[in-house]
């Protein structure tokens, strides 16, 4: 018992020597250590690698350490930091390790310089306006260290109609010119720029009548028209190598003042077209039908490569009955015979091969109708002469 009322007198008398050692370091002011703001207790940005360009501003907020003090400032909107007893110093457009020095160089004449730091304790936020060919058109918050990229995404990207190759960014009275179809198509990361406070973006629109347009299920964009551009190049510079592939089967290409042609996927990387065109990519099942004297008659799949010999010896040519020279291809909503060349001329979706008899085997087939006639009439008249 004596033991137990020994320890708790122990306990109590250094309880109160702690007390009077802080009352008298706070009498004295031996420690004035100063708490952090609220706004650093969650420094959502401070934990992560800050560019080295990073420039501050209004906003941002500053942990600097004074030997045994600690304290949080936030830049004012004219872009100075105030330390209380040292005076305050204009950091505006500069980058951390160039503040760093000026606030240094400042709280010198008090502290010892090797005993203060400074560091970045939260980033600040800020607007930038965007027009032209975008989603939201106005005025939005951005995050700091926030890429051209990942802003135009969060603003729910660009129309059909933009044309991404020439992305105007005005900075500071320079005007900056940025291919977002190289960023977005092709990887070039270092295109990607870092939005700053006072961006304004400027998005233009492709020219009427200067442009390639596409044409997929559900969707529909265009693309500036360039001289030289293949059909591939057009379909990653619209982006639609990431959309999802609904299984294309060819592609219907329809040229300013030309009848459409079809082409396969694997024939885009060598086609040319001219401004104004309309490539639209089908994905149902096309069929050309083959008739005639052929081995198998019916449909077959349409092939773009293929012309109409290729249909022909697809379905089998009975070259014992079969005639070349006279093939037909039926064609429309209103069908009408066209003599076609048959290594030479395109087949469209839908057409009708006809492969018609030889004149030999027409005129076989002629005469045996005729005798087959002549025994129907025959027999006819015998049986009438007979019932006289």
């Amino acid at each position: 018992m004596l033991r137990l009322i020994a320890t708790i007198l122990l306990l109590a008398i250094s309880a109160f020597a702690e007390g009077n050692v802080y009352l008298n370091s706070a009498l004295n002011g031996t420690s004035t250590i100063t708490p952090r703001s609220t706004v650093t207790l969650s420094p959502s940005y401070a934990e992560n690698p800050v560019d080295s360009t990073y420039q501050l501003g209004p906003g941002d907020f500053l942990d600097i350490g004074l030997e045994n003090n600690y304290l949080t400032v936030q830049i004012y909107p004219d872009g100075s930091v105030a330390i209380e007893e040292c005076g305050s110093v204009n950091v505006l457009g500069k980058t951390l390790a160039e503040a760093r020095e000026m606030i240094l160089d400042l709280v010198s004449k008090r502290y010892k310089r090797e005993f203060c730091y400074v560091q970045l304790a939260s980033l600040k936020r800020f607007r930038v306006s965007v027009m032209g060919a975008v989603s939201q058109v106005g005025q939005h918050m951005v995050e700091p260290q926030t890429r051209l990229s990942y802003f135009v995404r969060q603003i729910g990207g660009t129309i059909p109609n933009a044309n991404t190759e020439d992305l105007l960014i005005i900075r500071k009275g320079d005007t900056l010119h940025v291919n977002f179809n190289e960023i977005a198509a092709r990887g070039d990361f270092a295109s990607d720029i870092m939005l700053q406070q006072g961006d304004q973006i400027y998005v233009p629109f492709v020219p009427t009548g200067d442009n390639v347009t596409l044409i997929f299920p559900g969707y529909r964009t265009s693309v500036a028209y360039k001289d030289g551009r293949t059909l591939q190049d057009y379909y990653e510079l619209s982006g639609s190598s990431r959309l999802h592939n609904y299984g294309y089967k060819a592609l219907c290409v329809r040229e300013p003042d030309k009848a459409p042609y079809w082409i396969p996927l694997s024939e885009m990387k060598n086609t040319v077209v001219a401004p104004n065109t309309e490539v639209e990519f089908t994905v149902t099942q096309m069929f050309v039908y083959v008739g005639g004297a052929v081995g198998r008659i019916g449909q077959f799949d349409y092939t773009p490569s293929w012309h109409a010999i290729d249909y022909i010896a697809a379905a089998g040519l009975n070259t014992i009955s079969g005639s070349w020279s006279q093939v037909k291809v039926w064609r429309g909503k209103n069908p009408e015979a066209m003599s076609l060349s048959i290594t030479e001329d395109q087949i469209l979706p839908g057409d009708y091969i006809e492969v018609p008899k030889s004149r030999y085997e027409s005129f076989k087939d002629f005469t045996l109708f005729l005798a087959s006639l002549l025994t129907v009439v025959s027999s006819a008249f015998i049986i009438y002469v007979n019932y006289k």
